[in-house]
Order: structure tokens, then C-alpha cells, then sequence
């Protein structure tokens, strides 16, 4: 298992910088987004844009429920390209029916014309920032996972201290929590810090302050903004966990 390793490579950058920094609002697969960025410079180097009339036919074929999940892939990924204010509203309210298959994929052109549409408007340079788990708001999406160090269940206090202790530590980051899921001996938490935010000793931190009451927490834990932390991986940290401490995998 994992702790804080490397440091934010956008920490320190100034407020103003961070108003032309984009992302994802929701998680998407960093896979996806890899193979959506790639047939995009492809289709761009082919100079690809659509005319009114060729964008009202893309728009019949996104709302057309015959046609298959790639045909309206492509179609998408020619309205984020054309990038114009009529494309941008297209692809918005198709996000709003779009089925699960598609929806990550409609995100990503809605996000490509978003940015077009700003390099257009304003003369400052868009950057993207991609992760598996979005953000939005000028703020990160992490996930995290915690446990204790002898794989022991959690007393009440110490579900209640550790609460109030990331609480208070998140929102003092102008952070916040989305999702605390307390299990028996370990806890997913998905929460969201500015984009610039130091996170490298946040946790150690956090850890050392519980500690003070009982020493129930391991050291290790795990950090991603890249894919979400589910229980079957937390079971699976937690076998590997017990293999290298010599602890019986009861939980």
C-alpha cells in the first residue's frame, strides 16, 4: 500500500493561472480519456469541422435511439471539435439523457468544446488537467483509503475522532467531503482539495493526530486521483496487508 509520494506538480501556481485550468466534473476512466485525445488530434490534423446544416444532422444522430454507441462517439467527437457555442448546448443536453456507455465520452467532448469555444473568446492559453477522477469548482477529486493497523474493527470513539479529524483538516483546505464510507476496520472517503493544494504529508498528518488516542491506525494508507477505491480493492489491500505483517485477514 501506498502513501503521499510525489509532490503536486501544481502547487504554488497562482490564483489567476488556475482560472484558465479545466477538468472533468465527473470520473472517467484515464484509458478513455487517453483513446477520446487521440481521435481527436487525429480528426484535427484531418481539419475536420462541421457546417450549420452538417451540425443540425449530427444533432439527429445523437438523439437518434437506433443508431449504435460508436456512431454517436464519432458524431460527438465532430461537435467538440467545430467547438462553437450551438455545439457546446448540443452536446449539454444530450449529457442530460445520455446513457452510462456514453456519458464519460460525451463529458470529454463536452469539455474539448468548452475549451474551444475559451480559446476563441479570451486570449489566454486553456490548460486541461486530466485525472481518472475529475473535480470541478477549481478543485481536485481524490479518493483515499484508511485502516487500522492490526486489521482490528473500529471502537465508536475512534470512527468519531477520525470523522471530526478530516472534517475539520478538509475543510480547513477549503476542501470538501463527498462520500465517507465507514466499514469495520477501514474507511473509503472520496473528498475534493483546491487543485493547488499540498497534499504530500495531509494524511501523515491526520494519522499522527488519531494516533495520539490509542495508536488504532496503520501508517500505510492509499491516495489517487486516478481510479476509484472500491471494496473488493480495499479487501484486496487488506489481504495483501495482513501477508506482509503476519496479521490474521479477519474483516
Amino acid at each position: 500500500m501506498e502513501g503521499e509520494k510525489s509532490k503536486n506538480p501544481l502547487e504554488g501556481i497562482s490564483g489567476e493561472v488556475l482560472k484558465h485550468v479545466h477538468q472533468l466534473n465527473e470520473p472517467v476512466p484515464i484509458e478513455l480519456q487517453a483513446q477520446y485525445f487521440r481521435l481527436s488530434a487525429e480528426m484535427r490534423k484531418r481539419g475536420i469541422q462541421l457546417s450549420d446544416k452538417e451540425v443540425e444532422e449530427a444533432e439527429l444522430f445523437l438523439f437518434d435511439p437506433l443508431l449504435s454507441d460508436d456512431i454517436k462517439k464519432m458524431t460527438l467527437l465532430r461537435l467538440a471539435i467545430t467547438g462553437n457555442i450551438t455545439v457546446f448546448r448540443i452536446i449539454e443536453r444530450y449529457l442530460e439523457s445520455a446513457p452510462e456507455s456514453i456519458r464519460p465520452w460525451a463529458l470529454m467532448a463536452q469539455l474539448e468544446a468548452r475549451i474551444g469555444i475559451l480559446n476563441d473568446l479570451i486570449d489566454e492559453k486553456q490548460v486541461v488537467i486530466t485525472s481518472g477522477l475529475g473535480g470541478h469548482d477549481g478543485k481536485m477529486r481524490f479518493m483515499a483509503f484508511l485502516h487500522t493497523d492490526k486489521l482490528q474493527n473500529f471502537e465508536r470513539y475512534q470512527e468519531e475522532l477520525l470523522e471530526k479529524e478530516l472534517l475539520y483538516r478538509i475543510g480547513k483546505a477549503e476542501g470538501e467531503i463527498e462520500r465517507l464510507e465507514m466499514h469495520n476496520n477501514y474507511l473509503l472517503l472520496t473528498f475534493l482539495v483546491p487543485i493547488n493544494y499540498e497534499l504530500r504529508h495531509f494524511f501523515t498528518s491526520i494519522i499522527t493526530e488519531c494516533n495520539q488516542y490509542g495508536n488504532f491506525l496503520a501508517t500505510t494508507f492509499i491516495i489517487t486521483n486516478t481510479q476509484l477505491l472500491t471494496p473488493q480493492a480495499a479487501d484486496a489491500a487488506l489481504k495483501k496487508y495482513a501477508e506482509e505483517n503476519s496479521l490474521p485477514t479477519t474483516y
